[in-house]
């Protein structure tokens, strides 16, 4: 099994082992320390810094409370964020925006090399920095009273650190999370039934399709023009189910440990390539990002309660940012940019009763969005462009483009075998979906395995599962 995925799951069973046995009143400190080794094994030059982060927030969020006047308030939600988009700059965004400035200088004839930090990347940088900035602006705004004294200051610690999402979130808020940690978890069979089959579902996922269409995908898009143009179009759909099962995996694997630590967590995908227009797609797609964004950047900035110009200014922060989260290149920023300029372009779809018409817009939803991929996956615009051109130009249907198009899944005679069971788990997992969406599984938004899927699901992942490969590709951003 991919190593990372396996030690997470050994240290959780760890965790387990003393967590229940703990009073319940402990069981929080039991969290903290867990977070705080998952951390230090994972980067521990970094700790560090997490950790000192996570004190001065919690402090300037107590000082914020106490503060008598709102322009008090306000200085130290100031003294709070300002750091922490600081240090998320440093670490994340110095060399992207350092490269830039000296490529446009460059335009003006003025050379020279660009000043670049050799700095790891803090794990869940991005991920801690928006739960850090969320907590300060809830406290400002009223919405929920500071962590105070020495248990809070821990539970707060845990909240920021909780090792099951600081991989790859979700970007958990803090009221639910802390609230729970307070109240003492307590071991629930039902949730812990719900958080096993929540694992599974996601290790079905990453191990069963992601990761068996991640050496395809990667092969292509290394070098597009090395084969046909079919072979662009099957990876860049194949990337969009790749990049949706590693990530919406992890996010059910992370929920999943959570309930076994009996702790729920917000759901951070609800099939969203069932969509019927990029609106919906944003309310389906990494919910704790765009919820996220649309509470603490889009409706602060005047939501569409503006003029229409200025609601276009919105939208595109809002996207623009989405972008640049995940990741310091232009690639992102574009991707970001579509999805933005799609949005204002876009209304809201209205029922449809025919079912053509719902098929139609879906399939033209996930055709954009699978063409908004290219540009995240792609190493730069012109990687992009040039792998959207071989698309076009050099698209055939031939017996010998066919043939040429499957060998780049094992290279040999077993490829078509390969690539049929790569689609036969991608049919698997649809009509798993569509159960959810339309079936009568679903119950009161959340949808739990069936007997049935949980046993197809753990068969497909021991004798199907595609092991030793990399980690989860979100990690990264």
């Amino acid at each position: 099994m991919t190593s990372d995925i396996m030690l997470t799951l050994s240290f959780l069973a760890g965790v387990l082992a003393v967590y229940y046995l703990t009073p319940r009143g402990g069981r929080q400190w039991i969290l903290l320390a867990a977070s705080l080794l998952f951390y230090l094994s994972a980067d521990p030059r970094l700790l560090l810094l997490a950790a000192g982060s996570a004190l001065w927030s919690f402090a300037a969020g107590f000082w914020m409370e106490q503060a008598e006047t709102k322009g008090k308030k306000k200085a130290w939600l100031l003294a709070a964020v300002v750091p922490e988009l600081l240090v998320l700059f440093v670490f994340k965004y110095f060399n992207f925006f350092a490269d830039s400035i000296w490529s446009l200088l460059g335009i003006f004839g003025l050379s020279g090399s660009a000043p670049a930090l050799s700095l790891a990347l803090p794990l869940g940088i991005s991920y801690y920095t928006f739960k850090m900035i969320s907590y300060h602006a809830d406290i400002y705004l009223g919405k929920r009273t500071a962590e105070k004294g020495l248990s809070g200051c821990g539970a707060y610690l845990t909240y920021v650190l909780f090792f099951p999402q600081i991989v790859s979130g979700p970007i958990e808020r803090s009221e639910g999370f802390l609230s729970q940690l307070h109240a003492g978890p307590v071991f629930d069979a039902g949730l812990s039934g719900e958080g096993l089959q929540r694992i599974v579902l996601g290790l079905f996922k990453k191990m069963v399709i992601a990761n068996r269409l991640g050496g395809y995908v990667d092969a292509v898009f290394s070098a597009p023009e090395s084969y046909p143009g079919l072979a662009c179009v099957m990876a860049a759909f194949f990337y969009s189910f790749q990049i949706y099962c590693d990530f919406s995996g992890y996010s059910d694997i992370a929920v999943g440990m959570g309930e076994l630590l009996g702790i729920r967590s917000r759901k951070n995908f609800d099939c969203p390539y069932f969509s019927r227009g990029i609106k919906e797609f944003w309310s389906r797609w990494h919910i704790s990002l765009s919820s996220w964004l649309k509470d603490y950047i889009y409706i602060p900035l005047g939501g569409n309660r503006v003029s229409a110009l200025r609601h276009g200014f919105n939208v595109m922060a809002v996207f623009l940012i989405s972008g640049l989260w995940h990741g310091a290149s232009w690639t992102f920023v574009i991707w970001g940019g579509i999805h933005g300029v799609w949005n204002l372009l876009s209304r809201k779809k209205k029922p449809d009763s025919c079912l053509a018409g719902r098929i139609w817009q879906t399939v033209v939803t996930f055709l954009g969005v699978t063409l908004g991929w290219v540009f995240f996956r792609a190493e730069s615009l012109g990687a992009a462009l040039r792998y959207l051109k071989h698309a076009a130009a050099g698209f055939s249907l031939s017996y010998l483009d066919i043939q040429n198009s499957i060998l780049p899944f094992t290279g040999d005679n077993t490829c078509a075998a390969y690539f049929l069971t790569a689609c036969g788990f991608l049919f698997l997992l649809f009509l798993y979906e569509r159960g959810r969406v339309y079936g009568k599984t679903k119950d009161r938004g959340e949808t739990y395995l069936s007997v049935f899927w949980l046993a197809l699901m753990t068969v497909s992942i021991v004798l199907f599962g595609v092991f030793g490969v990399s980690g989860f590709l979100y990690a990264n951003f």
